[in-house]
């Protein structure tokens, strides 16, 4: 039996908690590109056409909800800034290291052509490695991290609605 405010949603267990549409939809009402009004479900808050009172997402029906809780904006924030911060601080971290190895051989072997060479191979080599790093395994584990979050805030702002 589905505990009172609970999501139970339209597909396999460990799915998106937000559908897709409602991410995108946030990210869009954070950058002011879209207002935070509408039909959404009042229990995951999937974005609803005019026509449709059962949720396609979580398969609830009921009465729609005309804005998504600032709860549910804010727990979204926080989670692509974790996922933000992931990436970062592999791209950052990636290049600072890049940058000091690069400086390696101009500051034991002075300045020469082949170590001002060294400088722009290495330079670029590590912007490249930092890049992909970031962009596969940063962006993997924030993502990760993010989920995390997002399923723990989740959790208490379901608990708090009872």
């Amino acid at each position: 039996m589905k505990e009172p405010g609970s999501i139970t949603l339209n597909h396999t267990a460990g799915d998106r908690i937000l559908s897709e549409r409602l991410e995108a939809l946030l990210d869009d009402i954070l950058a002011g590109r879209a207002p935070n009004a509408g039909r959404f479900c009042a229990n995951c808050y999937h974005p609803l056409t005019p026509e449709r009172d059962s949720c396609p997402h979580c398969a609830e029906a009921g009465p729609p909800t005309a804005a998504i809780p600032r709860e549910v904006v804010d727990i979204h924030r926080l989670r692509r800034g974790r996922e933000g911060l992931v990436v970062r601080t592999f791209a950052w971290g990636g290049l600072t290291t890049g940058v000091i190895v690069s400086l390696l051989p101009l500051a034991f072997a002075g300045v020469h052509w082949w170590s001002v060479s060294a400088f722009f191979g290495l330079l670029v080599g590590f912007y490249v490695l930092a890049a992909n790093l970031a962009n596969s395994f940063g962006d993997a584990l924030g993502y990760r991290w993010g989920q995390a979050i997002l399923r723990r805030r989740w959790a208490k702002f379901v608990a708090s609605r009872r």
